[in-house]
């Protein structure tokens, strides 16, 4: 079962005293553990889905015959414990009989309509690696190597540990792509942090921007919501289109494409213009209130109409309504930061939390509560397992590609914006591509990109099919186990933590984090700092400074 991490345990900050007993955190023993399911005894096992980016880390329970899942089911202990179609569909995946299972190295020359694939074993593809990496190292400097991670999202702690003790400061992912670090950029500017979530029980009125829930959030979320509305709670929905969500609305704001800041800025001046904002909250936390103000003045409700295509009158119902709170903010994570001008339209829909003061109080938007140095947003690692000061030092972040054409990312940012490579190859600033579930196809002109593959010195990538439009100007493609063959990284629900019992790999495939583990032990001569390439051992290093290690984790799993 998931157990919760104390307040207590986090600030202590330290874990010798909860050693677990059950078994040493060493790849034969976990190894030996696998073996032991390798007859036809029926067992279970656990893991997360990874479908969703792996949040929300919805929970698997799966049964297996030796070393084959025959069916799964909700994991009823778990946090998230409702399987979509998306997760019960990962059976399929995992079967799948064009799965990529061994390394491939091409053999011919790069454009040629047949890459020339041959089979070849891990020693050779590793040594293949590091021989390349440490080569654009030793001409060029480590920062013309460009790290990435895609879908899923776990392989992200390791290869960034990778990255940084590569000394590449060019770590980039889909989150910094096209997802949702720009929401999160977006509240940063205004507070610091990722603000946002609910309802509960206390929140009298919600408001959801640009998210379908129903289909885009685990089932919980809309059962959750209906019971709230069952309750009495008050429902805002900003959205152009007619949700299963905004069909449960009070009122449903439906503004026409790219124009949220407007309607935004209208509810804004409305909460001005009644004295419906919260003064004391204001003086003593805000700054620049007066230029807000003013900056407001033009968004009369007969603009924002005419600019948005929402009726005056329900600018001034919804502004109304949230200011009678408590109230609570769901945000979106992909839709809006993608407008033209996006991450100031995010800002202008948080600043109502701030205005109204449902920021951090019962009801409202709240910031998160995680672990000791946690970072939720990037799924999985601590800012020590990175070494993230590293990556926020001033002659790291001028090496980084993104420091000319997005200067305000480049300085808030820890992972770099990887969307200018065409010319950054063109340029002579990336020669080398290490790419983790990468798909050249998130971009929107996915030729550019596969043209600047073509034109590296040298690049591979893990995953778990071979993609054509991806790897076929890769010198090597990886083969990565799936969610159901992984050991790290363990779930983080809020103060809670779960473990996995996988089973066995197929074929030759390994875990993307003992992949770049072992990579970057070998391109740095480093083992230990890589853990000797142990998922396990990397996982522990975060656990125990919250008091807690992942053999007590799995100790834990329900029998």
């Amino acid at each position: 079962m998931t157990i919760s991490v104390s307040r207590r345990a986090v600030l202590k900050g330290t874990g010798a005293g909860f050693a677990a007993s059950l078994f040493m955190h060493t790849a034969p023993t976990l190894a030996a553990e696998t073996q032991a399911h390798s007859g036809d005894s029926e067992w279970t096992g656990y893991t997360i889905c990874d479908s969703c980016n792996h949040m929300p880390m919805c929970g698997i329970t799966f049964h297996a015959k030796g070393n084959t899942v025959i069916r799964i089911e909700n994991w009823k202990e778990h946090p998230n414990h409702f399987l979509c179609s998306k997760g019960i569909a990962t059976l399929q995946r995992l079967y799948n009989p064009n799965r990529l299972l061994y390394p491939l190295k091409r053999t011919n020359p790069k454009g040629s309509d047949d890459p020339g694939w041959v089979r070849i074993g891990w020693d050779e593809a590793i040594k293949m690696i590091a021989a390349n990496l440490n080569a654009v190292k030793a001409k060029y400097g480590a920062d013309r190597v460009l790290f990435y991670c895609g879908d899923p999202k776990e392989p992200r702690p390791p290869v960034m540990r990778l990255a940084r003790y590569f000394e590449s400061p060019n770590y980039g992912c889909e989150s910094s792509v096209a997802c949702n670090l720009a929401y999160v950029h977006a509240e940063e500017l205004s507070y610091g942090q990722e603000i946002a979530g609910g309802p509960s029980p206390k929140t009298k009125c919600v408001m959801i921007v640009g998210k379908n829930g129903s289909w885009a959030s685990p089932h919980g979320f809309f059962r959750n919501l209906l019971a709230q509305k069952a309750r009495g709670i008050k429902l805002i929905v900003s959205d152009i289109r007619r949700t299963k969500v905004a069909e449960q609305a009070d009122i449903h704001l439906q503004p026409k494409p790219g124009t949220d800041g407007a309607l935004a800025w209208g509810m804004i001046r409305v909460l001005v213009k009644e004295g419906l904002v919260n003064q004391p909250f204001i003086d003593q936390w805000c700054t620049g209130y007066e230029e807000l103000v003013q900056y407001a003045e033009k968004f009369t409700p007969d603009y924002v109409e005419k600019e948005t295509g929402v009726k005056a009158e329900d600018v001034i119902a919804a502004a109304r309504m949230f200011a009678d709170g408590p109230s609570a903010m769901m945000l979106p994570g992909q839709s809006i930061p993608h407008q033209h001008n996006g991450c100031n339209n995010v800002r202008a829909y948080s600043l109502l939390m701030a205005l109204t003061g449902n920021v951090d109080n019962v009801g409202g938007s709240s910031f998160d509560d995680w672990p000791k140095d946690y970072i939720r947003w990037d799924e999985g690692y601590t800012r020590t397992f990175i070494d993230q000061q590293w990556f926020n030092q001033p002659e790291q972040k001028a090496k980084r590609i993104d420091r000319e054409f997005a200067p305000i990312w480049n300085e808030m940012q820890v992972l770099c914006s990887p969307n200018a490579l065409p010319e950054m190859v063109k340029a002579g600033r990336i020669k080398a591509f290490a790419g983790f579930g990468a798909n050249l196809l998130i971009w929107p002109d996915p030729a550019e990109y596969q043209e600047a593959v073509r034109n590296l010195d040298f690049s591979f990538a893990t995953d778990y099919f071979y993609r054509d439009e991806t790897h076929h100007d890769m010198d090597l493609v990886l083969p990565a186990a799936m969610n159901y063959e992984r050991y790290a990284p363990f779930g983080v629900h809020g103060r809670k933590v779960s473990a996995r019992k996988p089973v066995k790999p197929l074929g030759e495939c390994w875990e993307d984090w003992k992949i770049a583990l072992t990579i970057g032990a070998a391109v740095t001569g480093d083992s230990d700092r890589f853990f000797g390439g142990d998922p396990v051992k990397a996982c522990d290093s975060m656990l125990n400074d919250w008091g807690t290690s992942y053999a007590e984790r799995q100790a834990m799993l329900p029998n």
